[in-house]
């Protein structure tokens, strides 16, 4: 790769602000191998396997219907068709559930892919910093708040298994390979990647294209004109699913998918879910590109041109046009560059400016915090911070600070600080879900306190401090210090371990294993393998316990901007089971603001309503937490969890109500 220093425009004589460019990753010691093994030991803190859940249902149910296609066959999710025939993923990870089971083929495969996007993360960032800041970088991608998206679900290096980790993974890899000259490599890495997830791959795409453009616009455009001839042609062709480029999305359609799945799009977002998280990743992404020159400058440029090309697609195809084809591929996921761009810019600028003296050090300590309070100020404190240090660095010498004035600036830090440390109050005191890191704690527990201070900043620092004690007392190279670096990496990892065990998850099945035979036992003689369940709660009793279709939940309709059918039959289903009084309506509908509240105002259902949802002949049975009268045909007790379940046959109460 051609090296190419990087220089301030404005003082060309002063110092540099930024490593030159950095060859292809540094000689591996021993040193190296303990900051390998400190990484690990953060990975397994941050990353905890909690079981299927989140989208790993989706994909699991997709997995298990490649096995076995009947019991599925009437399923909601399946009715219209999925999303699965667009991805490879579904027959890999149905390899992986046949021969080691759905929970341990799970989290092997996620463990794989949690392994390579490491590894991709390292090969990337090794060409970009050295010396301790190349690990802090790496554990900050990991600690740091890093979802992307208006609810808080998607993220970075999810603990949860889903093709986005291998996507994110190759597609770090392929601009790893672009950066390095090794571009040969982009004709294998992103076809797979696209056939892994294509949705989270053309943000790669787009990356390269115009970091290849950068260099030489000849090289892009036959790439260009024939990509634009490929897409006419299949629109005009009609091929799937590029003839809906042409489409409309009628408002029926559109008004269910705003109020259901909010985050794809513009309209259904809100100004404060986004524009802290814009304003921090962009300020600090397109400083970093400021401070720099050649293929470095080209890297942020390009990776926050990308983000801002996502944004106005998603704008014009959701808001203004209402294009199908334009919300189907979700162009704002390319925030996910932008986000993984600002953690490796926030590295490199502490890594060149922490040393500089203490107008910088004030400066930077903003960014930081900044990044941790982006769900509040941290958008203007951060925009303002990058203004400031873009603006001493282009002065040939920091300027002078007297005392007083750097009292008053502390002073001002630490008001920021508290306001920052109060927020993370305020939001321990609601039931916030940030999925990236996933430690469970019921609202007013006496821990939920702190573990929201260590989700949304408080790990990254306690990450630093581990990364940089362990560099320094490594590098001494003395038989004391070296104990003293592994005696904190083991504690580390045992500890991480400890957790990973101990540590209570909100989001694991809650059914003990007497539970589940129980259910089981009870449940599965009366329901015929062809049988469409409604189980209230969890969709995953269902699918996974029963291995019985589902009715109706909110996950089976997270794919409803992909087909109409889907939106509409699942958006009557979800209305008739509100009668229930079922938390899947409310949890899942965004037009309840309040869910809470919401909650404590239903009421249980009676037999009127258990009627009027078993009068829709789709439905076969009914499993609910209460008893209804003396209608349920089978219970099933778990005294782990102190619950029963009550099976309903919808066949028996329809015939009731013929024969009145």
């Amino acid at each position: 790769m051609t090296q190419v220093h990087l220089q301030r425009p404005a003082a060309p004589a002063a110092p540099l602000p930024l490593a030159p460019p950095l060859a292809l990753a540094p000689r591996w010691d021993a040193r190296q191998s303990l900051m390998l093994l400190a990484l690990l030991a953060v990975w397994l803190y941050a990353r905890p396997w909690a079981g299927i859940w989140h989208d790993t249902r989706l994909y699991a149910a997709q997995a298990m219907r490649l096995l076995n296609p009947g019991p599925f066959e009437h399923d909601l999710f399946f009715m219209f068709g999925s999303q699965d025939q667009f991805t490879l993923f579904s027959p890999l990870y149905s390899a992986f559930i046949q021969a080691l089971g759905l929970e341990a083929g799970s989290q092997l495969l996620h463990l794989l892919g949690s392994a390579l996007w490491l590894a991709c993360a390292w090969y990337l960032l090794a060409g970009l910093l050295r010396g301790p800041m190349l690990w802090v970088a790496l554990a900050w991608l990991l600690l740091l708040p890093s979802d992307y998206d208006p609810i808080k679900a998607i993220s970075l290096a999810e603990p949860y298994l889903t093709p986005r980790i291998f996507a994110e993974a190759l597609g770090i890899l392929a601009i790893a390979c672009l950066l390095r000259g090794k571009r040969r490599w982009l004709a294998l890495l992103l076809p797979l990647s696209l056939l892994i997830h294509p949705l989270m791959t053309l943000a790669t795409v787009l990356f390269c294209l115009l970091y290849l453009a950068s260099e030489d616009p000849r090289r892009v455009l036959p790439w260009l004109l024939a990509g634009a001839l490929a897409v006419g042609a299949g629109a005009a062709l009609d091929l799937v699913p590029l003839q809906r480029l042409w489409q409309t999305m009628d408002p029926q359609w559109y008004a269910g998918v705003a109020r259901m799945t909010r985050l794809v799009t513009w309209d259904g977002w809100e100004f404060k879910d986004m524009a802290g998280h814009i304003a921090v990743a962009f300020s600090l992404v397109l400083t970093a590109a400021w401070l720099s020159t050649g293929w470095r400058a080209r890297f942020y440029y390009c990776a926050a041109l990308t983000g801002a090309l996502g944004l106005l697609a998603t704008w014009l195809g959701t808001s203004v046009f209402h294009n199908v084809l334009l919300l189907q591929i979700q162009t704002w996921r390319a925030l996910w560059l932008v986000q993984l761009a600002s953690v490796l810019a926030l590295a490199s600028l502490l890594a060149a400016f922490w040393q500089r003296g203490r107008v910088f050090q004030l400066v930077l300590a903003a960014c930081v915090l900044g990044m941790f309070a982006r769900d509040g100020y941290g958008g203007v404190l951060t925009l303002l911070a990058c203004a400031a240090l873009c603006w001493q660095a282009s002065l040939p010498a920091p300027a002078p600070m007297p005392n007083r004035l750097y009292g008053y600036a502390c002073g001002l830090l630490l008001a920021s600080l508290s306001l920052w440390v109060a927020e993370v109050d305020a939001q321990a005191s609601t039931p916030l879900n940030v999925l990236y890191w996933n430690y469970g704690v019921d609202v007013g527990d006496a821990m939920h306190g702190p573990v929201t201070l260590l989700r949304l900043g408080g790990n990254a620092l306690l990450g630093m401090a581990l990364m940089l004690g362990i560099w320094q007392a490594a590098g001494r190279r003395t038989l004391g210090a070296w104990l003293l670096a592994g005696g904190v990496v083991g504690l580390a990892a045992a500890g991480a371990l400890w957790l990973r065990q101990a540590g209570a998850s909100n989001e694991q099945m809650k059914a003990s294993p007497q539970g589940l035979q129980a259910i089981r036992t009870a449940f599965l003689p009366l329901i015929p393998a062809s049988a469409t369940v409604y189980w209230e709660g969890d969709v995953r009793f269902s699918w996974f316990v029963l291995q019985r279709a589902s009715y109706a939940s909110p996950p089976q309709i997270y794919g409803m901007v992909f087909n109409r059918g889907n939106a509409m039959e699942g958006m009557r289903r979800l209305d008739r089971i509100e009668r229930l009084g079922s938390p899947d309506v409310v949890t899942g509908n965004h037009r309840y603001r309040d869910v809470s509240s919401v909650l404590a105002r239903m009421q249980p259902a009676n037999a009127g309503d258990l009627a009027y949802v078993c009068a829709d002949a789709a439905l076969g049975f009914v499993v609910l937490p209460q008893k209804i009268a003396q209608l349920a045909v089978a219970r099933a007790d778990d005294p782990a969890y102190e619950r029963s379940y009550f099976l309903y046959d919808c066949a028996r109460l329809r015939a009731g109500m013929a024969s009145h």
